[in-house]
């Protein structure tokens, strides 16, 4: 049998509300380009009978106790056989048809290809890897096609608990790996994840992934530092004429 085109993952933790649906929006997907893996982290809230509902059309499950999000991912990761690997959350959904608009733009030259993500299904937000890769993840994970030799020496860093994800990021646009964006929306994604949140533990997590050189990573912290600042009052003063 064939390589399939693309290891698609989803990792879980007592979704059982939102697991369905995300299957489901991969089954439709034209079937002879991807494997499909579900890794559970050992879920009690009747998410594995949503899994072995499916079973018969996943590539294979696993359901056991993990250190979290990224450990369950590189749990995948050790399983795909695809030439490509995508990563869909358990309350995220595909977009009808993107494998099969997306799967003649996945070229061996290319590192990543990613689209568009909409939020709550209405908000469209563009991924982008350039410079502002060095203050925030600009690339969201749900719109990325990730070429599988990224992988053939790196895992994802289970220290950084919110962050690994953009550590690949770095990776990518350090490297100057080619990378292409194309104007497809890819994922519907559910906001109000763990991910939204922004703190000073994450900075300093980002911060100090690449930046090791002193006077490097002292600019950076006042840049970084400038930024967020900015950030959180735009967010606040929003917020605050939403009350009024």
């Amino acid at each position: 049998m064939a390589k399939p085109l693309i290891t698609i993952v989803t990792v879980v933790y007592n979704a059982k509300l939102t697991l369905e649906a995300a299957i489901k929006s991969v089954l439709s997907q034209k079937r002879d380009l991807f494997e499909y893996w579900i890794v559970d982290g050992g879920s009690t809230d009747g998410t594995v009978d949503i899994i072995r509902k499916y079973e018969m059309h996943l590539g294979g499950w696993i359901s056991e106790p993990d250190k979290g999000i990224f450990d369950a991912m590189n749990k995948g990761i050790d399983r795909a056989v695809g030439e490509w690997m995508y990563f869909l959350g358990a309350d995220d959904i595909l977009c009808d048809g993107i494998l099969e608009k997306i799967s003649s733009y996945l070229k061996g030259d290319l590192a990543v290809v990613y689209g568009n993500v909409l939020l709550n299904n209405n908000y469209i937000m563009r991924s982008k890897i350039g410079m502002r890769c060095l203050l925030e993840n600009r690339l969201h994970h749900q719109s990325a096609f990730y070429n599988r030799r990224l992988f053939n020496n790196f895992r994802y860093n289970q220290k950084f608990d919110i962050c690994a994800d953009y550590e690949l990021t770095l990776r990518i646009y350090l490297s100057k790996d080619k990378h292409l964006y194309i104007p497809y929306n890819v994922a519907v994604f559910a906001s109000g994840g763990k991910s939204d949140i922004l703190t000073s533990k994450d900075i300093n997590e980002i911060r100090g992934i690449y930046l090791q050189k002193p006077i490097l990573n002292s600019l950076m912290s006042f840049i970084i530092n400038s930024y967020y600042s900015y950030f959180r009052t735009k967010m606040f003063i929003k917020n605050l004429l939403r009350l009024k």
